[in-house]
């Protein structure tokens, strides 16, 4: 079931307990935990995010999926996720046994969902979820042994570091991390330290001993070093830094020797170089991280932002788009997008330019947010099929799979990416109907975006505070709009785009004072790599067009002009190909995030061959 019929049919308790939540995060921030001074570490910060704190979402599909993600999760048994843990420890273990990658116990994706759950409880001040969530790892404390024994291996303890590190900064639980400290004392000594590089052979690095994905360890202790000051912290971060792989991209962002290892960990990892940036402060860190950033969008990607076709990262000799022809399994969604989240927001709060959000933007739309949502008995949407000729949605044939718990945290992490800030004023990342209030120059003030965007090439901004306010307002220009414009209180200004890529209008604001932007989006053809020029899919602005694909023939185009080829209907943001004066054999195209479950489409087609393949 789709993202629409599902919130159609969730009930009207449901549908009360959301425009609950919607009343909840419009209030005052009063039962949100404070937000940390973390020790200031060595690398430079150009921009803050809102760290999922003072951004709304307006209603919209995004809003939507928010709603949903928090009900799916808030609803599942705290009983039920705990029973492995407790029986393992021999404690009394009520509830139902899950399923799939969580049978038996459920820690290959538990702090996952801890972390989510915290975030989302943060973002939307949701004391409810907050409490759910602290009940969790209540539980889980209780099943730990001496020592900080949590009998989990590298894969599920890396989540579950995440996890207390994003409940101490989001949901005000165990701030010290003393229960981190305490499991982090108990794997320095557990864990086996070969830190074997991964190879084509052994793709995550697990030999000889099982250390699978080691090399992502790195981030979340370093982010609990740089919130509490405890050496242990760095001390074990140290440990795994995967220096024989990042060096490769210190000079190149697309090196020998890394094909045919693990796609999403090997992405992911880069995270861990983003924070020994933030530690260290070692500019070869930040530059590893921007060549990785152009690896992953030119030469992993496909055109929805999502990489690694059968999870092998792929060299760069046409197999991404040769992979089409025989693979289902053509990219790791809900993962991909929390790995290509996290490297956009890291390179943009670092250097701030805002040309690194167009991977964030492309997974917002093509990714993430055209995922089937994750179902209550744990249903989850794993691969996306780009294959030619017809792909289908279709959720992974284990419950609870890894992305269950990537999903939580990416779906949370719309409130964190939307906008920046720094002392100057607010940065306008993406293009969807929210707002956010912040404290600028000792003044409360609420920017808030107002669009139908891309169903409408417009958004709409107003700006409020008690007095007058001087105050920058940054826009990302998209690297697909075809001509940024934009007015301020009715009259058109000229869009003056400084070096980082920003249209700024720097001016003192009154309440009420508004901003209009015209985006500009136009449909374009995208080649799937370097060697299939002519393989292509077809975008309007950020947004991937699907064609229905039952009983219809591939798009067939001799030349490049593809706005000739489709001409745009009344409803919505759909198209029909030119040529068939509306027959069966055409099929209408349409942002692929509106794709439901099992309906077959096209997004790749060969321009240049006959309409049968």
């Amino acid at each position: 079931m789709n993202r629409r019929n599902f919130i159609s049919k969730m009930g009207a308790a449901t549908a009360a307990a959301s425009f609950s939540l919607e009343f909840l995060s419009a209030k005052a921030q009063t039962t949100n935990p404070a937000t940390f001074s973390p020790m200031a570490g060595l690398g430079r910060n150009v921009l803050q995010t809102f760290d999922y704190r003072g951004v709304k979402l307006l209603p919209g599909m995004f809003y939507r999926q928010a709603m949903e993600t928090r009900e799916t999760y808030f609803n599942l048994s705290n009983d039920d996720i705990l029973k492995g843990f407790r029986r393992e420890a021999g404690l009394p273990a009520p509830g139902n046994d899950l399923k799939g990658w969580a049978r038996g116990r459920a820690d290959s994706t538990f702090g996952q969902w801890v972390s989510g759950m915290a975030r989302l409880s943060c973002a939307l001040d949701d004391a409810e979820l907050r409490q759910k969530v602290v009940a969790l790892v209540e539980g889980w404390k209780q099943t730990i042994g001496e020592n900080g024994r949590c009998h989990m291996g590298t894969y599920a303890w890396e989540k579950m570091a995440c996890g207390l590190v994003d409940m101490a900064m989001y949901a005000d639980y165990d701030r010290e991390l003393n229960l981190l400290e305490q499991i982090t004392t108990w794997a320095m000594h557990r864990f086996d330290r070969s830190r074997s590089p991964a190879m084509p052979d052994d793709r995550d690095g697990r030999r000889p001993n099982g250390t699978l994905e080691w090399y992502t360890l790195t981030e979340n202790v370093y982010r609990a070093y740089l919130l509490t000051g405890k050496e242990v912290f760095k001390s074990f971060g140290d440990l795994w830094l995967y220096q024989s792989y990042w060096d490769k991209f210190e000079k190149d962002s697309a090196p020998a020797g890394v094909e045919f290892l693990h796609s999403y960990s090997h992405i992911n990892t880069f995270c861990g170089a983003a924070m020994a940036y933030a530690v260290t402060g070692q500019d070869r860190y930040l530059q590893i991280l921007r060549n990785a950033y152009n690896y992953a969008i030119k030469t992993q990607a496909y055109v929805t932002g999502g990489y690694g076709p059968g999870e092998w990262s792929v060299p760069n000799d046409g197999t991404l788009g040769r992979a089409l022809e025989m693979r289902s399994d053509s990219a790791e969604i809900p993962c991909g997008s929390w790995a290509g989240f996290k490297i956009s927001r890291y390179l943009q709060t670092y250097t701030g330019e805002a040309k690194f959000a167009d991977w964030m933007e492309t997974l917002l739309y093509n990714g993430i947010g055209a995922a089937l949502p994750v179902q209550p008995d744990g249903k989850t949407f794993y691969y996306a099929d780009y294959r030619l000729g017809a792909g289908t949605k279709l959720y992974h044939w284990d419950e609870w799979p890894c992305c269950s718990g990537t999903y939580i945290q990416t779906v949370a992490d719309y409130h964190n990416v939307i906008y920046l800030r720094n002392e100057d004023g607010l940065f306008v990342n993406l293009y969807v109907p929210s707002e956010a209030t912040w404290n600028h120059a000792g003044q409360t003030v609420t920017v808030r975006q107002e669009t139908n965007f891309p169903e409408t090439e417009t958004t709409h901004f107003t700006v409020q505070s008690s007095q007058p306010v001087k105050l920058a307002l940054s826009f990302r220009v998209p690297d697909w709009s075809g001509g940024f414009r934009f007015k301020v209180n009715g009259t058109e200004l000229q869009a003056q785009t400084n070096s980082n890529g920003w249209a700024v209008v720097d001016r003192t604001w009154n309440t009420g004072d508004a901003v209009d932007l015209n985006l500009a989006p136009q449909l374009r053809l995208c080649p799937v790599d370097g060697q299939h020029a002519r393989r292509c899919a077809v975008k309007y602005g950020p947004v991937l067009l699907a064609q229905e694909a039952r009983f219809t023939y591939p798009l067939a185009l001799s030349g490049d002009d593809i706005a000739s080829a489709l001409t745009r209907k009344t409803d919505g943001l759909r198209f029909q190909a030119a040529g068939f004066g509306g027959g069966q054999g055409a099929g209408e195209f349409k942002p692929f995030y509106e794709v439901p479950e099992r309906l077959p489409y096209r997004i790749y087609f060969d321009l240049n061959t006959p309409r049968f393949l």
